[in-house]
């Protein structure tokens, strides 16, 4: 973590309530700012990821030259050449990339984000107690920010993992499809957007249900901690049964909305796959047109269908990104909500982590309380 620099500092919230309720953009804008110092990492593992997707590619197209060798009937000494070709391709594909990529994104990115995100958090938190006053319900604000907290590592992982490394290997591949397979590259470009438009529906659909399950998700959080946060009350107020029958009733409207939400997602996908098959059986119908007539060999045909099936992947990977982002994006909305509700002018806090406070056991007997049901052992910041 950069030190003396705050998260936080300078990502200024919507500058209208209508932002946080409304459009996307200022939203990811945010998060974007909340990682910008992560950039670089972020970049490197970008090219990492699509060096993979090229890999995907690359993978059938020796494979379909191993096997026009083979029906060719040349040497083996000549086929065995191509196959250590492929072999190579293969280590490289399946061994070296995934290894870089997996110790270079657990040291330099995942715990690193994470815990930035977090202490700062804590940060923001412990730097103005008078937000803290009030009344304020600490179970509901610990289970909005641990979700977001989560959900924006997410947010930006979907981002680098998939929504840019995939996207310039997809185009690349639809202009080859059109340039050396056009009837294939009209198939896969047709039936693509008709999966995306179906898709693209599906989640308008059900966005006001994921909104609704993330909200019954928090209540059924809050009272999750406050029953263990409570526990010498309960058992003093013999309010075990009344307790367990509150917790069951949020468990089941929280089940419920989650079961009403998929069963919909499962009559939508139903339909959405019979234009996916539909696609693949043009697919091949032309493919097996170009065999018989001679256009292209066997193996070019099985490479082609590689890269065909390759640009619907792309285009159901953006729709399911949308699917995930629709999913997420109100617990985002709720962590931002909570950080600015907390209101700490950004020069205060990076005065104060420029200072690097740390955290030291107190000297006296325990005299903070966290909130209205419990009292926790203080928490003294040592400023040195």
């Amino acid at each position: 973590m950069i030190p003396g620099r705050c998260l936080f500092a300078g990502v200024a919230p919507p500058p209208h309530s209508s932002d946080r309720t409304g459009s996307v953009l200022p939203i990811v804008k945010r998060i974007l700012a909340l990682f910008g110092t992560s950039w670089k990492p972020l970049c490197v593992i970008a090219a990492l990821v699509m060096c993979q997707k090229v890999g995907d590619l690359l993978v059938p197209w020796f494979g379909g030259r191993v096997i026009d060798a083979m029906a060719q009937g040349r040497p083996l000494p000549a086929v065995a050449v191509l196959i250590l070709s492929a072999f190579t391709l293969w280590v490289l594909h399946g061994n070296v990339l995934p290894y870089v990529l997996g110790r270079y994104d657990t040291v330099r990115f995942q715990f690193v984000a994470r815990q930035r995100i977090s202490v700062d958090v804590i940060r923001a938190v412990l730097g103005n107690p008078a937000a803290q006053r009030g009344g304020k319900d600490s179970a509901l604000q610990q289970a909005v920010v641990e979700r977001g907290e989560q959900v924006l590592i997410d947010f930006i992982n979907s981002l680098v993992r998939v929504a840019i490394p995939v996207t310039l290997p997809g185009i690349v591949t639809l202009a080859v499809l059109f340039a050396w397979f056009p009837m294939l590259g009209v198939i896969a470009i047709v039936g693509g957007l008709l999966d995306m438009l179906v898709t693209l529906h599906l989640n308008k659909v059900l966005a006001p249900l994921y909104g609704r399950f993330q909200q019954l998700d928090y209540q059924r959080q809050r009272l999750h901690t406050r029953i263990f946060r409570d526990l010498a009350a309960i058992f003093a107020g013999r309010r075990e049964a009344a307790t367990t029958a509150a917790y069951d009733q949020r468990w089941s409207d929280y089940a419920a909305c989650g079961i009403t939400a998929n069963l919909r997602y499962l009559g939508f996908n139903f339909g959405r796959g019979f234009i996916v098959n539909i696609t693949n059986l043009c697919t091949w119908l032309v493919g097996a047109w170009y065999v018989h007539t001679g256009v292209y060999s066997l193996g070019f045909f099985l490479a082609s269908l590689s890269w065909s099936t390759y640009v619907l992947n792309v285009l159901g990977a953006a729709t399911a990104l949308q699917k995930q982002w629709l999913e997420t994006m109100p617990a985002i909305r709720a962590f931002f909500a909570e950080i600015d509700a907390l209101a700490v002018p950004a020069i205060a806090i990076v005065e104060r982590a420029a200072t690097r406070p740390r955290l030291v056991p107190p000297a006296g007997p325990a005299a903070v309380t966290l909130d209205d049901t419990e009292a926790e052992p203080a928490v003294v910041l040592e400023l040195t």
